[in-house]
């Protein structure tokens, strides 16, 4: 089974290649094809690190309206609490302890 990379050390072993390190001498370190290397370098360049990380950009944007969508619901009920709250300081005070 091959070894998988995280993507800090992708990222180590892009940015030595784009320094101009010799690919061979990169595959033989680490032990991973220079066509990997290659194919890392080509998605880093267009990508970046997310890229490398594997998160398409439609998983990101997926991931970002999921947060968006919790946000609005924190937000809808922050406001019914503050609609509550004001409520209960209008309403009249029903006890001897007012």
């Amino acid at each position: 089974m091959p070894k998988s990379y995280d993507p800090d050390e992708k990222m180590e072993i892009v940015l030595r290649a784009i320094k101009g390190e010799k690919i061979s001498e990169l595959a033989d370190e680490y032990d991973v094809s220079r066509n990997s290397i290659y194919l890392w370098k080509k998605e880093f360049l267009d990508g970046g690190m997310s890229k490398l990380s594997g998160n398409s950009v439609t998983e990101q944007e997926a991931k970002l309206k999921e947060k968006d969508e919790q946000i609005k619901e924190m937000e809808k009920i922050i406001g019914q609490q503050k609609v509550q709250m004001e409520i209960l300081k209008k309403k009249p005070c029903r006890t001897k302890y007012c």
